[in-house]
């Protein structure tokens, strides 16, 4: 047989020995992290989707799809790679065919419960059952996941994001462009999605944000008692701020910090602040704390509509102002441009809290990029509404997953690590897989840099399996 030469000086021959080898060698990390989190008794409990006994469970559809995201997969025809993997197979995988994976996803679906929902008309239409019980999944994931620590306080990050589709059934968002604007609430201190809304491009990003809040904090463990919640202007809402600022017996402390609309009277106010008011706002660097171009200032400052009720504190103001660099006018003629941010926290130093709130930048907007990029949340499958959102939530459910892998199993070095390392380093790991006596041994290079961190994350999610 006349085999083609390529550049470099080797042949490329197909291997037809029954030897099981997977380029996933690090997968099974996933799926035991999966297992430990007790997400197919979760998934058991809370999606009877399949009403006859099948090949795969669903159990099994939700561990393919969270596998197949991890891996690197956009796509369901991606399912035959997976499904290929005979190695992956004899480690427990089971993986539908792609045809099976749509079929799944689709009976997320239910056009009768999108009433009304139309381009000239924004619309948040209630989750299906089977959505729910996704969410739920979630929940579950989010108890165990913190179940040993017993947190006391929670800092949620509020974001949208938009995610552009030629779909014709794709509407139109505020940049202009096709797509859709999901809704996610972020966790901080663990690293984890507490709540995803998957939402239609025309829909505001502030239009019903509340109850994304307070699904969220319904998702929260017990034990916390203190909640602090960072947003942009699209919470800046006075049903939002009420609520925030309302204090419930049973109901953990809410304090805030978001941005303001610079409305013409919050400018004026801050425009009529004395030069001796401002006080630079320093970054912090390597170096520790270095001067910049911003400065902020306390400012006193009541809306004509005041989101307060009677008897409560009024909110704080903190206004921000960058000048030029060189000291020359912005192109619309003003020295300085301003920012401005609302708050309940008053024991903080303004410039601590201004620092703080600004934080989530490198938070909540970094886990939508990975969500869409890293993962596979925004190449959405198909063009019905909820089974769309239920692909965006599996990701959302992977990401969650991922995140426990790497605190729970791998040293803290790697905890802010993003996906596309651990592909690197520990996903996308040649090994075979060796069937001897009836044991199954995964072989993996004894030289390779992450074969002994790799024994010692198993030994970790065993324990954290069984506590």
């Amino acid at each position: 047989m006349n085999i083609a030469q390529g550049v470099l000086p080797f042949q490329l021959i197909p291997d037809t020995s029954k030897v099981l080898i997977t380029s996933f060698g690090g997968l099974p990390l996933v799926m035991e992290t999966f297992r430990a989190l007790g997400l197919p008794q979760s998934v058991q409990k809370y999606l009877p989707l399949l009403q006859r006994q099948v090949k795969y469970e669903e159990a099994d559809y939700m561990e393919s799809f969270l596998s197949l995201f991890a891996a690197g997969g956009d796509c369901l025809d991606d399912f035959r790679i997976l499904r290929q993997d005979a190695a992956l197979q004899k480690l427990g995988l089971k993986v539908p065919s792609p045809e099976a994976a749509r079929f799944f996803l689709n009976a997320f679906h239910e056009p009768e419960a999108l009433p009304g929902r139309g381009p000239h008309q924004a619309l948040i239409p209630e989750e299906t059952d089977l959505l729910q019980g996704l969410g739920a999944v979630n929940r579950d994931l989010i108890r165990k996941a913190t179940a040993q620590e017993q947190p006391w306080k929670a800092t949620i990050d509020l974001d949208a994001t938009v995610m552009e589709s030629d779909k014709r059934e794709a509407y139109y968002t505020y940049l202009g462009v096709r797509g859709y604007q999901p809704v996610i609430a972020y966790w901080a201190e663990p690293d984890l999605i507490l709540m995803d809304q998957f939402r239609d491009g025309n829909v505001p990003a502030g239009m019903g944000l509340l109850a994304v809040l307070q699904k969220a904090i319904q998702a929260l463990p017990a034990s916390v008692r203190l909640i602090r919640v960072r947003s942009d202007a699209a919470a800046y809402v006075h049903e939002f701020l009420d609520w925030c600022r309302e204090e419930v017996e049973g109901r953990p402390r809410v304090e805030f910090a978001i941005s303001a609309d610079m409305t013409e009277e919050l400018r004026a106010a801050i425009q009529a602040l004395p030069e001796e008011a401002w006080k630079p706002l320093r970054k912090i660097s390597e170096k520790g704390l270095v001067w910049g171009r911003k400065e902020w200032a306390e400012v006193e400052f009541i809306p004509s509509r005041p989101s307060r009720k009677k008897g409560m504190k009024p909110d704080r103001y903190l206004a921000i102002r960058i000048r030029p660099v060189q000291g020359e006018l912005f192109t619309d003629g003003n020295p300085y441009h301003y920012f401005a941010g609302v708050t309940n926290m008053w024991s903080w130093d303004g410039e601590r809290l201004l620092r703080w709130q600004r934080e989530r930048c490198g938070t909540v907007e970094q886990v939508l990029d990975v969500l869409k990029n890293d993962l596979a949340g925004g190449s959405l499958p198909c063009w019905r509404f909820f089974a769309d959102a239920a692909w965006f939530r599996l990701n959302v459910l992977a990401y969650n997953v991922l995140s426990v892998m790497k605190r729970q199993s791998l040293p803290q070095f790697w905890w802010a690590a993003r996906l596309k390392a651990l592909r690197f380093h520990w996903l996308h790991l040649a090994a075979r897989v060796i069937v001897h006596g009836r044991r199954i041994y995964l072989k993996v290079a004894g030289d390779h840099p992450s074969f002994a961190l790799y024994q010692e994350a198993r030994r970790k999610l065993l324990i954290f399996s069984s506590a």
